[in-house]
């Protein structure tokens, strides 16, 4: 078997994992998106929720009901703050699966450009050893006429 030819299940393997690594780079976009939708939402939240107790406090409340308040938007701050590390954590997976892809892409391109090169060389090979044949099938044939000429 050429030496080309050898390298196909290793191509094939190169490709697979370069395709699972786009996935993967792909899914990891997604749950960005997803979890920045998630931070928008929770800011939209509070800023309308700011609105309200702004309301609420000019129409006058009680202490025990703007406490409340507080310890609620207490906790939406904290959310928000989550949720930003969570986008944090999701820039991070999409930096590292996007140096996965590329390594895994880089790899699969090395591997068909070699076997492109073994490809030529055989090819090259091959001409070579036709040129060969046929010189030789031209030189039998010269002799095989200068003997039969002679003959005669």
């Amino acid at each position: 078997m050429v030496r080309s030819k050898r390298l196909e299940p290793i191509k094939k393997l190169a490709k697979n994992k370069e395709r699972k690594a786009a996935e993967q780079l792909g899914a990891s976009l997604e749950l960005q998106k997803q979890e920045n939708q998630k931070l928008i939402q929770l800011e939209t939240y509070r800023s309308e929720y700011l609105e309200g107790m702004e309301e609420k406090i000019r129409q006058g409340v009680s202490g025990a009901t703007l406490q409340q308040y507080h310890q609620f938007l207490n906790k939406l701050e904290l959310a928000i703050s989550q949720q930003k590390e969570v986008l944090i954590q999701c820039q991070q997976n999409i930096e590292h699966n996007q140096g996965k892809w590329k390594d895994d892409h880089n790899r699969h391109k090395a591997i068909g450009q070699v076997m492109q090169s073994f490809k030529q060389k055989e090819l090259k090979s091959e001409l070579k050893k036709e040129s060969n044949q046929n010189d030789e099938i031209s030189t039998q044939s010269f002799i095989r006429r200068q003997n039969s000429s002679s003959l005669t």
